[in-house]
């Protein structure tokens, strides 16, 4: 026999073929009900991905020890150790092989129970509704239970039936009475009306549900004790039996009631143009009472992130972690708490994380319109064309909704595609007339498409109100003087605009271009070093932060730190070569360095490009160069 064959047939009577199958049958089958279970649980993708590595990285392990071993009825024993007329490899055959058999029906059931019993037919039932706003109708019952409309909002979003309409959009409705109207505006079949009076000592909520497609309601009915969370996943569930046919089962979710109240009350100051001060201190004041509510720790995170973005604050970024952490030690499988973890991870530059993160939500709650967005928000560096398609696609799916509005103009902004962020930022406007936030986005647009005559009456309104947008309609009017050649009012508003947020670095370098203009290299060299030390911070931060760069190539320039620019211009010529907004700085900065030939070499490229030529023109650098461009 040769030594092929001889190998060959020793494999066969050591079983190793055998169990080499058991093992990757048994392998599959564990596959195949973490798959579930970590689907159920929303565990994130890298917990699959290590199971499946070990796994593999068993089965070299499984086939040398059943070359090497032997099962003996006195149990394991090196294969060389065993007599051959001893050997039951024959009998341990037979059982690999039942095993074998065993596990395949066993997979082939759960896949069964899987597609057929745990899913029947979820494909082809999907419901639109809409949860309008809750009336309060008892004068003596406090205003922040209207949020309990919110609430239910989060709640129904965990059933994959159910496609809500964003809040946000029904905040928008010019008349949420009119149940026909406000339905074909939504898009949605179903809309759920409420009232919440008095009840017996407690507050009892009246739900109802309007069919458009019969022009009727067709349920309705009392509940009592409103504020209890039980009683709220009570109303979902009866709403999708009463919509779907079959009831669902929410899990519960036990908190201080108290707590529970003022965590209601934080969700609605959150979405206050301060950025939530009242809502910081209402959250707090809920874990005080209840230190490890998940949600409140996730609704307090997602606020500091939210002004870091706007401030850049370094306390509230390494606050927010905190918060975002110790929520998801508490409790990772909500929708709350994922979402919280994603935009964490975004804003320190990890969009991969975030993603996973978001992925997560989604699964727990695959209808919820902000953390849709915030994953179409992840792609804007990537993929900007996969992030406008999807945020196209959310605005169809939710056209009343605002906040899809505001984040396409902002990656059409950011693309520096003007025109078209001043379209849908004056849709976003047209839903919610009297949001500071949306003005300011539609007057930023303006300033940077070159339109000063339509954005300046705008901003001086938002200025003379003192408006609270952490100094961006400031940054905004200041901007425009700064074109129109008034340093000295420029400079004060920026001076303005840096008080409302001390560790904005790229307001920092907007107030030192202005000094620089209206007082001098000396005067504005302070103030370049302060938007250096804080750049800086926030690279430690999210090293892939856009405006820090930018901050650091124009304030070198400025202070005539000619070895410290260099680095960073050739940073930037490899990273970004093309992009309009890095030659317009590049252009400033070589200005500024006395290179005015390089200097209107970069400003070319910029116009060529596509940055404004007004911004080109009306630069006091680009002119001290002698770069002049058409305003055809």
């Amino acid at each position: 026999m040769s030594p092929i064959q001889n190998f060959l047939s020793e494999l066969k009577r050591r079983n190793v073929v055998r169990a080499g199958a058991a093992y990757v049958v048994l392998a599959w089958l564990v596959i195949q009900v973490a798959d579930i279970l970590f689907e159920t649980f929303a565990a994130p993708i890298w917990l699959m991905q290590g199971l499946v590595i070990a796994l593999a990285a068993g089965l070299p392990v499984t086939l040398v020890g059943a070359w090497v071993y032997e099962l003996t009825r006195e149990g394991l024993k090196r294969t060389e150790e065993v007599d051959f007329a001893e050997s039951i490899t024959n009998q341990t055959r037979r059982k690999l092989d039942f095993v074998i058999v065993g596990v395949l029906i066993t997979a082939v059931a759960i896949f069964a129970v899987d597609k057929f019993v745990l899913q029947p037919g979820n494909a082809e039932r999907n419901y639109t509704l809409a949860v309008m706003p809750f009336e309060i109708v008892s004068a003596d019952v406090a205003p922040f239970f209207a949020q309990l409309s919110g609430d239910l909002v989060r709640i129904l979003k965990r059933s994959s039936q159910m496609r809500l309409a964003s809040t946000d959009a029904v905040d928008a409705l010019p008349d949420i009475r009119d149940v026909a109207a406000s339905s074909a505006r939504l898009g949605v079949r179903y809309l759920i009306s409420g009232s919440i009076s008095s009840s017996v000592g407690s507050v009892g909520l009246k739900v109802s549900i309007f069919d458009s497609d019969s022009g009727k309601q067709v349920w309705q009915r009392d509940f009592e004790n409103a504020h209890s969370q039980a009683t709220l996943n009570s109303v979902a569930s009866e709403l999708i039996t009463a919509i779907d046919g079959d009831p669902f089962a929410l899990p519960k979710v036990a908190s201080d009631p108290k707590a529970y109240e003022l965590y209601l009350q934080a969700r609605r100051q959150s979405t206050s143009s301060d950025a939530g001060a009242a809502a910081g201190n209402l959250f707090r004041r809920a874990l005080e009472l209840d230190p490890r509510f998940a949600p409140a720790l996730a609704g307090l995170c997602d606020l500091l992130v939210s002004r870091y973005s706007k401030k850049s604050a370094l306390a509230d970024f390494e606050e927010a972690e905190k918060y975002c952490h110790r929520a998801w030690t508490i409790d990772p499988y909500t929708a709350e708490v994922q979402r919280a973890i994603g935009n964490l991870y975004f804003e320190s530059g990890q969009p991969d994380r975030a993603r996973e993160a978001f992925a997560s939500a989604l699964a727990i709650s695959p209808g919820e319109l902000l953390t849709q967005v915030d994953m179409a928000s992840t792609w804007h560096e990537d993929d900007p064309a996969r992030a406008e398609q999807q945020l196209l696609h959310i605005i169809d799916q939710h056209p009343g909704s605002p906040f899809a509005y505001g984040s396409l103009q902002h990656l059409y902004f950011k693309q520096g595609r003007y025109p078209e962020a001043i379209t849908y930022a004056q849709a976003e406007l047209d839903l919610i007339p009297e949001d500071r936030r949306a003005m300011s986005n539609l007057t930023g647009n303006m300033v940077m498409a070159g339109r000063f005559a339509e954005a300046r009456p705008l901003l001086e309104k938002a200025v003379e109100r003192n408006s609270l947008m952490f100094g961006l309609d400031h940054n905004n009017l200041a901007t425009v003087l700064f074109f129109e050649g008034d340093f000295e009012r420029s400079e004060q508003l920026f001076q303005r605009a840096v008080t409302t947020a001390p560790e904005n670095a790229f307001y920092y370098r907007n107030l030192g271009d202005a000094v620089f203009h209206n007082r001098g290299r000396e005067a504005a060299a302070t103030v370049f070093a302060s938007a250096i030390d804080l750049a800086k911070k926030q690279l430690a931060i999210n090293p892939e932060n856009y405006d820090a760069p930018s901050v650091l190539l124009v304030s070198y320039a400025s202070i005539g730190d000619r070895e410290s620019f260099a680095k960073w211009e050739e940073g930037f010529l490899a990273k970004s070569p093309d992009d309009p907004q890095v030659l317009y700085d590049l252009a400033v900065a070589t200005s500024r360095l006395g290179d005015m030939e390089t200097s209107r070499a970069y400003a070319r490229k910029a116009v060529d490009a596509g940055y404004p030529v007004v911004f080109m023109n009306a630069d006091p650098d680009i002119r001290a160069s002698g770069a002049v461009f058409p305003t055809h």
